[in-house]
């Protein structure tokens, strides 16, 4: 049986990461076979649903499709407007670290040599050094690169990283326009811009995963992160009395019968006027009206933005609610 005692391995990579790494190995079972996996695993309630969800989808003529989780700003000022600015204060952009300019004069070479002290590829270092800049090898290579380009053992190669080039370590994120996506309609107009040449019409498509959204408070409703079922179909004759149809259709697979729809007093800016709803169900236990849904016509403004010639209706329904409801949690 291996148990290991972790205060004193952080105390031990606290005084010596590499000497802590390499001897740690040793409280390592290598070799025999010893392991019997379990008889029966156990999915977890959100992929159960979406599992489920995926196959009432395809009944109902649904195509999916996968759908990109980083959008560019702009796609955002296309799909908002003028109310833009209000929405990005909740979307998390992106950051990547610059890689910096790396000399390697005499104090950096007598460094290299107080650590290994017959070390002579310099040449062979500066190199490397110049390939990382140019992005010609990738940061987790660079230890494997010397490696094999210096013919150093990888615990001295990690030392001399750490303890000669600090300026690896004090680099600042850089933001970009990048963003991750905080729904998805900004990718769907994206995706209809080139599938309303490439398919005939009606377009039924859906897609689950992931948005993010930086909340300003984290509680038993709101994470940083949540799933969400996301449905759009183009067609020229399409009505809204349709798109809370197929809604219902949607809803009363998952299991859902008793719903209803509220035509939002406020409109987003993606969508046209009086025509963004949301959907509600009656909670059996608690007998009240739950939000579980909100969708309609996307605006013929973001559309033209983004060269699209036909009506598009949305609707989306967040996972996590649906299984709170349906397997009794009052904690997302």
């Amino acid at each position: 049986m291996v148990k290991f005692d972790w205060r004193r391995i952080q105390a031990e990579a606290e005084e010596d990461y590499e000497k802590a790494w390499l001897e740690t190995r040793n409280l390592l079972k290598i070799t025999g076979r010893s392991f019997q996996p379990k008889k029966v695993g156990k999915p977890h309630h959100v992929f159960d649903f979406i599992a489920k969800a995926r196959q009432i989808l395809f009944k109902l003529g649904y195509e999916e499709v996968m759908v990109p989780i980083i959008v560019d700003e702009s796609a955002v000022y296309k799909e908002y407007g003028p109310e833009a600015p209000l929405i990005l204060d909740r979307i998390f952009y992106l950051a990547g670290l610059p890689r910096p300019d790396i000399g390697l004069g005499q104090k950096k070479i007598q460094q290299i040599r107080e650590i290994i002290p017959d070390f002579q590829k310099v040449k062979e270092f500066q190199d490397i050094f110049r390939w990382y800049k140019k992005n010609q090898i990738e940061s987790d290579d660079l230890i494997e690169v010397m490696v094999t380009e210096l013919e150093v053992k990888e615990e001295k190669a990690t030392e001399i990283l750490t303890k000669v080039f600090p300026e690896l370590r004090n680099l600042t994120p850089k933001p970009t326009k990048k963003t991750l996506r905080s729904h998805f309609t900004a990718l769907w107009f994206l995706i209809l811009a080139e599938l309303q040449y490439q398919q005939s019409l009606p377009i039924q498509l859906f897609s689950i995963g992931e948005k993010f959204r930086r909340e300003q408070k984290l509680d038993a409703t709101h994470l940083y992160n949540s799933y969400t079922i996301s449905t759009v179909i183009m067609a020229e004759d399409f009505t809204l009395e349709d798109g809370q149809y197929m809604a219902k259709k949607i809803l009363t697979g998952f299991g859902f019968e008793d719903v209803k729809f509220e035509i939002k007093k406020a409109t987003a800016k993606y969508y046209a006027p009086q025509t963004e709803f949301e959907v509600f169900f009656k909670h059996p236990t608690l007998n009240k009206w739950i939000e579980i849904g909100d969708g309609g016509f996307y605006s013929p403004v973001p559309l033209a933005n983004f060269e699209i010639e036909y009506p598009v209706f949305n609707i989306g329904f967040g996972v996590e609610r649906f299984v709170m409801v349906q397997e009794g949690y009052n904690d997302i």
